[in-house]
């Protein structure tokens, strides 16, 4: 049996929405969202990324993710990610695309970050844009 890719791990996850990505989490992990969001932010272990998620999802109505794109990088999975939702205190629709950079270790996900552009991700993750 061959060893599942670590872009069919995010591919799973992700089915299962944020819940799914928290249970690849390494004990280690850094969620860092510099880059694509104005404000700045590192989250630093597996419950402090659950809080952020909380916060994050909770701050919406009718949340949803969804991949768009994988690249597989190897160590590095690269993703572009769509979110929507409909802002629980003002009730405005709100969507974005961004791109994802998670970087494996033994199979769980030790760091994420986030880009607002696909060729600052390649170059993050050591590849070269197309």
């Amino acid at each position: 049996m061959t060893p599942e890719s670590n872009v069919e791990k995010v591919r799973r996850a992700l089915s299962s929405g944020p819940e799914g990505l928290l249970a690849l989490l390494d004990d280690d992990v850094e969620w860092d969202y510099v880059g694509a969001f104005p404000e700045s932010a590192t989250y630093h272990g597996p419950d402090a990324v659950q809080r952020f998620f909380a916060q994050w999802v909770g701050a919406f109505d009718d949340f949803g993710l969804e991949a768009e794109e994988f690249i597989d990088g190897g160590d590095h999975v690269l993703l572009r990610l769509r979110q929507w939702g409909r802002g629980k205190a003002t009730g405005a629709p709100v969507e974005n695309r961004m791109w994802q950079v998670f970087t494996f270790r033994e199979g769980r996900i030790l760091h994420c970050r986030g880009y607002p552009e696909k060729a600052e991700a390649l170059r993050a993750a050591g590849l070269e844009p197309a």
